[in-house]
């Protein structure tokens, strides 16, 4: 009595996996890149919080410096706005305060809208952003999310295009 499987079950078994395989990767592929755009996304809507927390403890102003492109940055800085491109030009306390495209190489900052210089200004006062509020859209081709910061300083994050089921439609 022979046990084991023949030639023909073993051919059928890889023919269902590769056709498994050839429906499912894309799938896979299209995922992994909407993880990656919410990633940029939640660190920036993160950061943004963290730079108007602490203009509201310090007292001060925090300016956060935007720069698109290929080379995408946010800088988070005191008093004065910052070229988040240059290394320890953005600081917060002594502490350096950056997000940097390498970091999410597959993401694209694909519009950029703020106030005066591309920055985010954050008053020390009350945490408000009036005239320095905007909006930056993080994405590739098919999926866009994008961060809101409003004049009254609140900050937030909703879906401008594609199929990211994590945040509401903008």
């Amino acid at each position: 009595m022979c046990k084991g499987m023949s030639l023909l079950e073993l051919m059928l078994v890889i023919s269902i996996t590769m056709i498994l395989m050839t429906l499912g990767v894309p799938s896979l592929l299209d995922s992994k890149q909407q993880l990656h755009i919410k990633q940029a996304a939640q660190e920036s809507y993160f950061f943004m919080q963290h730079a108007r927390a602490s203009a509201i403890a310090s007292g001060q102003n925090v300016f956060v410096s935007i720069q698109d492109g290929q080379a995408w940055c946010l800088g988070m800085n005191m008093s004065e706005a910052c070229n988040c491109r240059v290394e320890d030009s953005c600081s917060v306390l002594g502490v350096q305060s950056r997000i940097q495209h390498r970091d999410f190489s597959s993401v694209q900052l694909t519009q950029l809208r703020f106030g005066q210089n591309d920055s985010a200004v954050f008053d020390g006062a009350r945490g408000m952003a009036m005239g320095d509020s905007g909006s930056l859209i993080f994405g590739d081709a098919r999926d866009e999310l994008k961060l809101i910061v409003s004049n009254m300083g609140r900050v937030r994050l909703c879906v401008n295009d594609g199929d990211i089921v994590a945040y509401r439609q903008c």
